[in-house]
């Protein structure tokens, strides 16, 4: 009986949360359905995907990463973590059925690090070009086709003109690319939908950890900067407020166990 009356409460909490989550996402869905028709916006451009961390996507205009826009990642340093950091928002965002397209022009990435990111390499398609040159070409031609899920491209120097090509290729195929730089490029324009500043902070718990600023963007929002956990082991994202992931726990009981060894 004690049982059944917990169980009860319980329930109907979980109906509480339940219908708030429903009623905040219905709320999200009609903002962006009216900035779709004010605006001309296809159906399939007005998609809108989460990056499966909440914080992250409160910081984006459409509450995630729209369908047919561009996201730039800033790194405030060279050791801001922007490229991992996109790299899994990347993956978690890309549709099943779709390829995703990395243009490394600093030649960083390797197939093993992808997979131990959680990608599938079977659906990744690793472009290293010769220059920045050639790095724009082929980010422009990827993001133009409807086949290919997400493009992400660490291209540095691009001038205005170079940035709205890119914007309107990814506008017209209804696509999703990711460009990550360096702080040199808040000096420059942005045709990116957002542009996020991401700085280094210490680690938690023995996993890297990030703040994420809102450097740029069209719509103003209620949060402009988040902290996020980099659980690079299994590829995920989340808040530094979200429920302790049980990874840093078995980091701590390793630790426990491997000094208990030594002693």
């Amino acid at each position: 009986m004690v049982y059944m009356c917990i169980h009860s409460v319980r329930g109907a909490e979980m109906g509480k949360l339940n219908y708030h989550d429903t009623r905040k996402q219905t709320i999200v869905e009609l903002q962006n359905q009216i900035w779709a028709r004010e605006r001309g916006v296809s159906e399939k451009a007005n998609r809108v995907y989460s990056t499966g961390c909440e914080d992250l996507d409160a910081l984006l205009p459409h509450q995630g990463i729209r369908r047919g826009s561009l996201v730039e990642w800033v790194g405030s340093t060279s050791a801001s973590r922007a490229g991992t950091l996109s790299l899994i928002a990347g993956k978690q965002i890309c549709p099943q059925v779709l390829p995703t397209v990395i243009i490394d022009v600093q030649h960083e990435l390797f197939p093993l690090s992808l997979s131990l990111l959680g990608f599938d390499l079977s659906r990744v398609v690793l472009i290293r070009p010769n220059s920045e040159k050639e790095a724009l070409w082929a980010c422009e031609e990827a993001l133009r086709s409807e086949a290919i899920g997400v493009v992400w491209a660490n291209i540095e120097r691009m001038n205005s003109t170079s940035f709205r090509r890119l914007q309107l290729a990814v506008e017209a195929s209804a696509g999703i690319g990711f460009l990550v730089r360096s702080a040199q490029a808040l000096k420059q324009p942005s045709w990116a939908e957002a542009r996020l500043l991401v700085h280094p902070l210490r680690s938690l718990h023995g996993s890297p950890c990030v703040r994420v600023e809102l450097a740029s963007s069209y719509r103003k929002l209620k949060h402009s900067q988040a902290d996020i956990v980099i659980d690079s082991v299994k590829g995920t994202l989340y808040g530094t407020n979200t429920t302790a992931n049980p990874l840093p726990l078995v980091s701590q009981l390793g630790v426990t166990a491997t000094y208990q060894h030594s002693a």
